[in-house]
């Protein structure tokens, strides 16, 4: 775990940022200029490469162009959309109240298939895994933690809904081998990548100047498209794309806790709770506001309070109300195994 690697950038995607959570979708335009290389050292200093797939990134101008690389690389799936999530900071206010958020869909555009003979395991069960290279937080400080436990725990919370339905989230073996679709490696070695968190250089590249600063972690979307025709699948007819997999990717320009004490860092639990709703389908839900109108008296509001809100307020382990009607209305119907 404690192995770093020098990864050749393949940054394949760009996101807009609000100042909340945003929803960005393949017809995004240009793609910021990256970096080539990002470099991270190992527990002895030194560094070791890996090779993942070296692009020309100047080549890469739109979505569209990213997603015709999958077709050349002969995968059936697409990029469709990218989930982020921020902190606290950031609103700002002209008059008593701004608001800047209010999203009601609880469902993404897309949802999984039960039992859907192209994923791995074709089950009714979901599977993750987790990128042990890149499993720890706050990497290189004294405060370094692994971050396995607090995503565990995440998936065990949403699985303690099961009563209610016939879904199972399983964990796979960790690996050391690349899950990640967006930077070259196999992505399907789980239905679920936890990449792990990365530099927030990677963010600032990928979703664009300033993300490195507010963003805290990002669940990005592929679904299946017909070979053929190149249009998404819905194999199911429910009316929604067909999920392929998730890859989530935490940002490591924070300073991280698994404490659930906000004062020394952002809480893992929270971050991959919210992260891994996205996972499992869920939209953001909630009104959010922010009251004042003089820096140092703003303060923000949600309504109703929800794991699935579009910013992140503090410590919240515990899914609540809005949280559990979300997935009983995905998963209440979902057949057994």
């Amino acid at each position: 775990m404690l192995t770093r690697f020098k990864i050749i950038l393949t940054t394949l995607i760009a996101v807009f940022l609000t100042v909340s959570c945003s929803e960005t979708s393949t017809n995004s335009s240009s793609l910021e200029s990256a970096p080539t290389t990002l470099t991270k050292p190992n527990a002895d200093g030194a560094l070791i490469e890996s090779e993942f797939r070296n692009l020309d990134l100047n080549s890469i101008s739109d979505f569209n162009e990213i997603n015709a690389k999958l077709a050349q690389d002969g995968l059936p799936i697409r990029l469709s959309y990218a989930e982020t999530v921020t902190g606290i900071g950031g609103p700002t206010s002209q008059g008593g109240q701004t608001i800047f958020a209010n999203d009601r869909t609880k469902r993404l555009t897309a949802q999984w298939v039960p039992s859907d003979s192209r994923r791995p395991g074709s089950t009714n069960n979901l599977s993750y895994i987790v990128f042990d290279p890149f499993a720890d937080a706050n990497f290189g400080s004294p405060q370094q933690v692994d971050g396995t436990p607090a995503i565990d725990a995440s998936f065990e919370t949403w699985n303690d809904l099961k009563a209610n339905s016939k879904v199972m989230v399983q964990k796979l073996p960790s690996t050391n081998a690349n899950p990640s679709a967006i930077l070259g490696g196999n992505p399907f070695l789980a239905d679920i990548s936890q990449v792990g968190f990365l530099p927030g250089s990677i963010f600032d590249a990928v979703l664009g100047p300033g993300a490195r600063s507010s963003v805290l972690g990002v669940a990005f979307t592929f679904i299946w498209i017909d070979p053929a025709t190149g249009e998404p699948t819905d194999v199911n007819n429910d009316g929604y794309d067909d999920i392929a997999l998730k890859e989530v990717w935490y940002n490591d320009a924070f300073d991280w806790t698994d404490t659930g004490d906000s004062s020394q860092g952002i809480d893992i639990e929270t971050v991959a709770l919210h992260e891994n709703g996205h996972a499992l389908g869920f939209g953001h839900f909630g009104k959010v506001s922010v009251t004042g109108n003089k820096p140092g008296n703003l303060k923000l509001h949600v309504s109703p309070r929800a794991v699935m809100n579009a910013v992140i307020l503090g410590t919240q382990r515990d899914l609540l109300g809005t949280d559990k009607a979300s997935y009983n209305s995905i998963y209440g119907d979902w057949p057994s195994n």
